[in-house]
């Protein structure tokens, strides 16, 4: 006990042993998902600990807006939107200065829950005679009778879990020397939701303190 006593605030005064961030910016759909959704947002936030001055880990809450972007072809449209929501455990190798410089750059990458939910807000009618069931439809939380015609529905939401991936890039430039920063960032999501796989890249603008 002593000696990790001993050793905890020497540790400190070399770096932050917290690291938090805050963040948002545009989400950009790649297929399959593109077929479905058009540009929406995002909002992030995560909370973790650094191991040493390049290896930290932590929990990171993400919420993408994934906007409806073609029209159903259906006797009434329904009016649709899909948010997805993710708690994923991340791990990050950060070099926080270049150079001796101001700016850095980091990897992360890690793994967790995405929970997708589907609603429609205008009742949606097939059209005469049914309409052909495609894999849009599936998307947008509609379901096809053993003939593969679309089934009308009225307003209804569809909430769907999964497990899924994540990894990308960022790169910091650092406020002074307390270990604030401004961050952007590019990451990969994939999630094995059924029928059609969550496949999107969030470009997050923020704060980060480590």
């Amino acid at each position: 006990m002593a000696l990790g006593a001993g050793w905890f605030p020497a540790a400190a005064q070399d770096y932050n042993k917290l690291t938090f961030n805050v963040g948002g910016g545009p989400t950009v759909p790649l297929n399959p998902t593109a077929n479905f959704a058009g540009v929406g947002g995002n909002f992030s936030a995560g909370a973790g600990l650094n191991f040493n001055r390049k290896n930290s880990a932590g929990l990171e809450f993400l919420w993408a807006g994934l906007p409806r972007n073609i029209r159903l072809d259906l006797a009434q449209g329904p009016i649709a939107s899909v948010n997805l929501y993710s708690i994923a455990a991340n791990y990050r190798y950060h070099i926080d200065s270049l150079g001796g410089s101001r700016f850095g750059a980091y990897f992360t990458g890690g793994g967790g829950w995405y929970y997708r939910v589907i609603s429609l807000n205008q009742t949606a009618a097939a059209g005469p005679g049914g309409t052909p069931c495609l894999p849009i439809y599936h998307w947008w939380g509609f379901s096809c009778d053993p003939n593969g015609l679309l089934i009308a529905q009225s307003v209804a939401s569809r909430n769907e879990s999964a497990g899924g991936v994540n990894g990308g890039i960022g790169f910091t430039v650092r406020f002074g020397d307390a270990g604030l920063k401004f961050y952007a960032e590019s990451r990969y999501h994939y999630a094995w939701h059924s029928r059609v796989r969550t496949t999107f890249v969030p470009v997050t603008f923020g704060l980060r303190f480590n």
